[in-house]
């Protein structure tokens, strides 16, 4: 056998018998970042700025394009985290605080918050209340209403066993099923949707992060991708310090719907994990209404 080909063997080897290989999370060392950050504001220097200032462009807020060690907090960067603030109904003080601090730290979904086509009635009719749900760019969705779905194989170092996951995601499609046309059948072969657990770089180019910070994301319509962080602390209580698996896939199958962030903090759709929610809320079913013309 060829001396060049041994490496390449062995390491074929070892992602067979373990392919998800150790991921060390990056969010105790943002979150030191955020507190290093406290009180900052305009015109002021300070390490860690251009890590805030990625972090808002990951999450659609517009900043300007600077290197990553610029530590320069200037108005641009002032004006995103305004619009961030604004967004998840924190005082828009341009300045991090502790509750942008808080909300910053808090678990989340991948998907960013501004991407998306904003909602046609923003501040409600005066007849009704205001509605925060958004969509994709272009509005994707499905085509048909009966769709399917199906699981992929559980890695073995999940918190939650094959059951345990295939029920907490029964109950979430029922969530999105009810009082409309859609049906949702799960199969073992080709399916509109596709969930199953990923750990580090998966190759769709939205690598996760380990325990902590990102949970998981998911794709709009047709595409079906569900994707949830394996090395997350998964329950199906949701009792602190774990991370309900019903409540996550409730919020990942809306993307798959194609409803984008709400900033009803209260709504599925809202980007952070703040605990146990497992019911639709009328923002949540207004979206989908209201995007599929039920």
């Amino acid at each position: 056998m060829s001396l060049a080909l041994k490496p390449i063997i062995l390491f074929l080897v070892l992602c067979a018998l373990n392919p998800f290989p150790s991921v060390e999370s990056a969010i105790p060392s943002f979150i030191r970042t955020l507190q290093n950050l406290r009180g900052i504001h305009r015109g002021q220097n300070a390490e860690g700025v251009g890590t805030l200032r990625s972090y808002l462009k990951n999450l659609g807020y517009q900043v300007n394009d600077k290197s990553s060690s610029d530590n320069n907090f200037d108005a641009n960067d002032e004006s995103a985290l305004k619009q961030y603030q604004a967004f998840h109904g924190l005082q828009t003080s341009g300045v991090v605080d502790d509750q942008t601090i808080e909300t910053m730290s808090l678990p989340r979904c991948g998907l960013p918050d501004i991407t998306a086509t904003p909602n046609p009635n923003p501040n409600g009719l005066s007849s009704s209340p205001p509605q925060n749900f958004t969509f994709f760019p272009g509005n994707p969705k499905w085509s048909k209403f009966n769709l399917t779905y199906r699981t992929t194989r559980m890695p073995l170092f999940v918190s939650v066993g094959t059951n345990a996951f295939k029920q907490a995601l029964s109950n979430a499609f029922n969530a999105w099923g009810e009082n409309n046309s859609f049906t949702f059948t799960e199969t073992t072969g080709q399916a509109d949707i596709v969930v199953g657990f990923h750990r580090g770089f998966h190759f769709d180019f939205y690598p996760f992060d380990g325990p902590g910070g990102v949970l998981a994301h998911a794709f709009a319509p047709e595409d079906g991708r569900n994707h949830l962080d394996a090395d997350e602390n998964w329950s199906t209580t949701g009792t602190p310090p774990t991370i309900d698996l019903e409540t996550v896939s409730l919020h990942e199958i809306g993307h798959n719907m194609g409803l984008a962030h709400s900033n009803d903090p209260n709504a599925v759709m809202a980007p952070t994990y703040t605990g146990v929610r497992r019911d639709l809320t009328q923002d949540d079913k207004d979206g989908l209404n209201n995007l599929y013309g039920f």
